[in-house]
């Protein structure tokens, strides 16, 4: 599976404009994992370190994008939306932002596809992201559950 990473790029600036004021960039999206990156610059806080909102803004976005992105890819258009999310800062991180995404347990798109739309029911995914520094270091992580919404 291949996705167009630019293209879902501009798509994601053209749609959320939070993304293009955060500059991130996604790098690589694949069936189960994407990562992006964000400069500190935008995304800084009083103390000269990232601010919180701007980390869990830039997972949660994750997340969504990483979802939305294997759906289009499949031309499956339903909305998508963050359900639940629980975030923990580890470390007061002082530069750019490298945000790892990934759904486990792995996901059969083809089949999710058939659910939803042959099922009655709501679609949940747990994605698991975080924040790590210029070292590697996690200085973030979210645990969150999304929801695809029948059309």
């Amino acid at each position: 599976m291949t996705i167009d990473i630019k293209a879902f790029q501009a798509f994601l600036y053209a749609h959320i404009p939070l993304i293009k004021a955060m500059q991130m960039q996604l790098q690589s999206i694949s069936a189960d994992e994407l990562t992006a990156t964000a400069p500190i610059t935008p995304n800084i806080n009083d103390k000269q370190t990232v601010f919180g909102g701007s980390s869990a803004a830039l997972m949660t976005i994750c997340g969504w994008t990483l979802i939305k992105a294997n759906l289009e890819h499949l031309g499956v258009h339903n909305d998508v939306v963050i359900y639940t999310a629980e975030n923990k800062w580890l470390k007061a991180q002082q530069d750019d932002l490298i945000i790892q995404t990934h759904i486990n347990p792995k996901i059969d798109w083809s089949l999710l596809a058939n659910q939803i739309y042959n099922s009655n029911r709501i679609q949940k995914i747990t994605v698991q992201c975080q924040v790590l520094n210029q070292e590697q270091q996690v200085c973030s992580k979210m645990l969150g559950q999304y929801v695809i919404l029948k059309k």
